[in-house]
């Protein structure tokens, strides 16, 4: 591990798990009575029954929310693990794998099966989430609201979700052409993340997934940005297991830190995750999810750089780093134009829950590793920026 990875958790703990793999850690992330761990390493699953009766889950019965195409390669194992630790039953429900199918009806699809698979009151099942954003988000939500709440575990099999929505408690569905606008706050019981399911990932979206690697580098971490530029990305993108484990472990541990400090996303310090989703959420729903939600955001996080140049408060020299960096993961820095597309973006980011009392709010660079937030920048700019990534 990194030093930066030890000072980016400050008292935190973190301990290198070698009961598990070789390369491994253990990030606590610390809320009080809502604190939970973090198991980050390889060849977790076949041991993930034990993990979870290690950690204090009794459960009889246990409620798998997977997609098809991640349900088909890992829940028979995912169940044997289950079995081996006593688990008397174990039930899966699929939702699709792609941001269009978190909608409200596959919520309440999934609340029914839940309810269907568990009526007795007295029967409380633990919810695994086993894949990535989408299950993750949904899964959390619905764990979240079944008998006012149920323990639910996140077990991410996307680098994104590795990186960033696995952790934090954010879990959401969208809703009305509105991406994310109907949640909860919801903190899982337990994070475990089996470092080797992401050998099975379409290399989109492994690059998908370093957007977000890239954006905790841009605002939060000059030490990760420039690892990253040294030829760690390369590694990273060909899932080298000593680097995959120490940049996804930088990355939950910088999370941790953030969310520890604004758990309900009530004092701005939380917003610096934000960097790049205003216009990349605006984009990715208005484009009818063409682009992959770490598209979305490289797009986001040059229109928003943009941005701060034009509004002096970062350097062009970043700029031009942060591009070239997007640019050597293989992902989009603008997407093609089509009539009308403008002006979805905009009317979709107008809806950013960021946005208050008629003013815009972004996140903006100033320099590798820093950030600042950035109210009522005038339209026109905004509208620059914009079009400036469609074309």
């Amino acid at each position: 591990m990194t030093k930066l990875l030890q000072s980016a958790i400050g008292n935190r703990q973190l301990a290198i798990e070698n009961v598990f793999s070789m390369n491994s850690a253990r990030i606590e992330i610390d809320l009080g009575p809502r604190s939970y761990p973090i198991a980050i390493g390889n060849n977790l699953l076949p041991v993930l029954g034990k993990i979870l009766r290690s950690h204090g889950m009794r459960q009889a019965d246990a409620f798998i929310i997977t997609n098809p195409q991640v349900g088909g390669l890992y829940f028979d194992r995912v169940r044997a693990a289950l079995e081996a630790a006593e688990f008397r039953r174990v039930v899966r429900h699929d939702i699709p794998a792609s941001e269009e199918g978190k909608n409200w009806d596959e919520f309440s699809s999934t609340c029914a099966a839940l309810l269907k698979a568990f009526p007795d009151t007295g029967s409380v099942p633990l919810v695994i989430l086993l894949g990535g954003g989408v299950v993750g988000d949904l899964g959390g939500f619905a764990a979240g609201v079944f008998r006012r709440g149920v323990p639910f575990v996140q077990m991410p099999t996307t680098l994104l979700a590795a990186v960033d929505s696995s952790v934090g408690g954010k879990v959401a569905v969208n809703f009305g052409g509105v991406k994310n606008i109907m949640g909860i706050f919801n903190q899982p019981r337990l994070v475990v993340c089996d470092l080797d399911l992401l050998s099975t990932l379409d290399p989109r979206e492994v690059r998908s997934g370093t957007s977000e690697i890239i954006k905790y580098g841009g605002v939060c971490s000059a030490s990760l940005f420039e690892q990253l530029e040294r030829g760690d990305l390369e590694k990273l993108l060909a899932l080298d297991p000593t680097v995959l484990t120490d940049i996804v472990a930088q990355c939950v541990a910088l999370k941790a830190r953030v969310v520890e400090q604004d758990e309900f996303d009530k004092k701005g310090i939380r917003n610096v995750l934000n960097f790049g989703h205003t216009i990349g959420h605006g984009l990715e729903l208005s484009a009818d999810y063409a682009l992959t939600h770490g598209e979305a955001i490289a797009i986001g996080m040059i229109a928003a750089t943009r941005l701060a140049v034009k509004l002096g408060v970062c350097p062009q020299s970043f700029l031009d780093r942060l591009q070239k960096l997007i640019e050597r993961a293989g992902l989009p820095i603008s997407f093609a134009d089509q009539p009308g597309l403008f002006d979805r973006v905009v009317r979709a980011m107008q809806m950013d829950k960021k946005f208050r009392d008629g003013k815009n709010v972004f996140v903006l660079p100033t320099t590798v590793g820093a950030w600042q937030q950035v109210e009522n920048v005038d339209w026109a700019l905004v509208h620059e920026v914009v079009r400036s990534v469609l074309h």
